[in-house]
């Protein structure tokens, strides 16, 4: 089978860098029609790339060689059997659906995420009626039914995306996010130490809950337990700068973005790993990245309990869970995995052998290469 990956996706994503890898490990043949329209890294802040009249206008130069240059290659390349926008290419896809069609190719959008839900449930950047509101969800909405196939990240996901958009079931697919391998190897645990470290990874977004990771800490500012925070706020928020403000120093550590291969020294030196805690609806139906680096890492993992952790996550066995929001319920599970060391290398361990089972590069391939070959093979079962 032959693939073609299509747009302005990020190589270095571990969204994409993993699917196209486990394509190819499978044995898929993968060609890369890609515009580097965004900086490209493992991660940055797009919305300050987006601050100001000559950023927008760079970015909006850019665009307007991007998509001629996209669509001249994609019509002189090679045979293919299918073509995958990657993520993020909520615009990308309304460029190359009439050519998809005219070559009668199958049509993969790697959704990942809504638009409409991170904008404006998720980060509140404007009210559910306003202007922009409407706009993102249209664009949600007619991406989605451009494409013959929509993959999202949780099973969560797609139920929202069904209901929200409208989109009959066997429309939409999931596949987990992964972590790149080559990259993040486990390592033997930490030197014992009297301080454990607990170790967060991601920007600041509602979607995270990094105000009740910053509350946890202060209920355990008398315990010998250093947090680091490796990550940015994209945006001025005055809730999050009192709580960093009021946090300890010494307890308290905040890193900011760092090279995968540096971030990967982090997580060797961590005991413990954070996932997301935010209350929103869209916090409960993803499982972040960062939780997948602690499985490939063999680190115990402390996420809130929501229903896209529940299907892939046992509380107590292959991760902690406990309640979004609640910085007792957080603060508390981090104690019981402090004072039983057993307990924290048996999620460690287990939340390995699951990662290796389930969320490996080679086995989301796998699942992605069926997919696609879903709809080459057996297109009337997709409801257009």
């Amino acid at each position: 089978m032959k693939i073609c990956y299509w747009g302005t996706f990020e190589r270095e994503y571990p969204r994409n860098a993993v699917l196209m890898t486990g394509l190819r490990q499978n044995g898929v043949e993968v060609i890369e029609c890609h515009f580097a329209l965004w900086k490209q890294g493992f991660r940055y802040n797009k919305l300050a790339l987006l601050a100001g009249f000559k950023n927008k206008l760079g970015l909006i130069l850019r665009a307007i060689l991007a998509y001629p240059q996209l669509i001249y290659r994609y019509l002189r390349l090679p045979q293919h059997d299918a073509v995958v926008v990657g993520y993020w290419g909520h615009l990308d896809i309304f460029f190359l659906a009439a050519f998809a069609k005219l070559k009668r190719k199958p049509l993969v959008f790697d959704a990942f995420f809504s638009l409409f839900d991170t904008a404006i449930s998720d980060w509140g950047l404007a009210p559910s009626k306003s202007l922009l509101a409407r706009l993102c969800h249209f664009l949600d909405w007619s991406a989605c039914r451009l494409a013959t196939l929509v993959v999202v990240d949780t099973e969560a996901q797609k139920n929202f995306f069904c209901q929200q958009f409208g989109l009959a079931k066997n429309k939409v697919r999931w596949l987990y996010m992964g972590a790149d391998e080559t990259v993040f190897i486990p390592r033997s645990e930490p030197a014992g130490t009297k301080v454990l470290r607990v170790l967060y990874i991601g920007n600041y977004v509602p979607l995270h809950g990094v105000a009740t990771i910053l509350r946890a800490a202060q209920l355990l500012d008398r315990e010998e337990i250093e947090f680091w925070l490796v990550g940015e706020n994209h945006r001025e928020d005055a809730l999050l700068n009192s709580l960093f403000t009021e946090a300890n120093p010494e307890r308290v550590k905040r890193f900011p973005w760092t090279a995968p291969a540096d971030l990967h020294s982090r997580l060797c030196a961590a005991d413990i790993c954070l996932g997301i805690f935010g209350t929103s609806g869209k916090a409960k139906r993803v499982i972040p990245g960062k939780a997948f680096l602690a499985l490939a890492m063999g680190k115990p993992l402390i996420t809130g309990d929501s229903p896209a952790a529940r299907e892939l996550l046992q509380d107590g066995q292959t991760a902690a869970l406990c309640e979004m929001g609640n910085p007792r319920a957080l603060a508390d599970a981090i104690l019981r995995l402090k004072q039983d060391i057993e307990l924290r290398r048996g999620i460690g361990a287990a939340g390995r052998k699951l990662f290796e089972a389930r969320c490996s590069t080679k086995s989301l391939g796998l699942d992605f290469a069926h997919l696609v070959e879903m709809a080459l093979n057996e297109r009337e079962w997709i409801d257009r």
